[in-house]
């Protein structure tokens, strides 16, 4: 984990508070000593990998003996979505441009005072429905990094509130 701190240029105390841990904690990360779950969880979710992820590069830097194949192979592999993840956007805006240009140039000059505004109505529609719907899969707001902060946003909430004082009124 000390290489994933040291890649994000954060010192422990920095780590500890963005996940709610104790800096002990995080030094025990960092030698190589067992931790809970929930530890991992949240360790995971500030770094934004996996819990299997993060237990690999835990092994990795406490043994020495990392596999520079497979992390070559990760790295690649990152890069690739990516650059997958880029050209989606790209073509996303290329499609939005085409269909506002093709609405614009060819449909709106056929408004003849009201007579098509059904059909125009009905054709902006359909277009924004194509936009809405690619966005949805190319931006996916819900997808796992949303999984990722929700989670993080729960973890601190609750740990705030498990540190908080039990006679204080909420």
């Amino acid at each position: 984990m000390k290489s994933l701190r040291l890649k994000h240029r954060w010192s422990q105390e920095e780590v500890a508070q963005l996940s709610n841990l104790n800096v002990r904690t995080i030094q025990r990360v960092e030698k190589g000593e067992k931790v809970g779950s929930e530890t991992l969880k949240a360790l995971a979710s500030v770094f934004q990998i996996s819990t299997q992820e993060l237990v690999e590069t835990i092994r990795c830097d406490t043994s020495g003996d990392c596999n520079n194949e497979s992390n070559r192979e990760t790295v690649d592999n990152r890069q690739e979505k990516a650059l997958e993840k880029a050209k989606a956007i790209k073509y996303f805006y290329a499609n939005a441009v085409f269909l506002l240009s093709t609405f614009v140039l060819f449909m709106l000059p056929n408004y003849n005072g009201g007579e098509n505004a059904g059909a125009l109505f009905g054709v902006f529609l359909s277009f924004s429905a194509i936009v809405i719907m690619h966005a949805l899969f190319v931006f996916q707001p819900f997808g796992k990094n949303w999984e990722k902060r929700k989670v993080a946003e729960l973890l601190e909430k609750d740990n705030v509130s498990s540190h908080s004082d039990p006679n204080e009124k909420t």
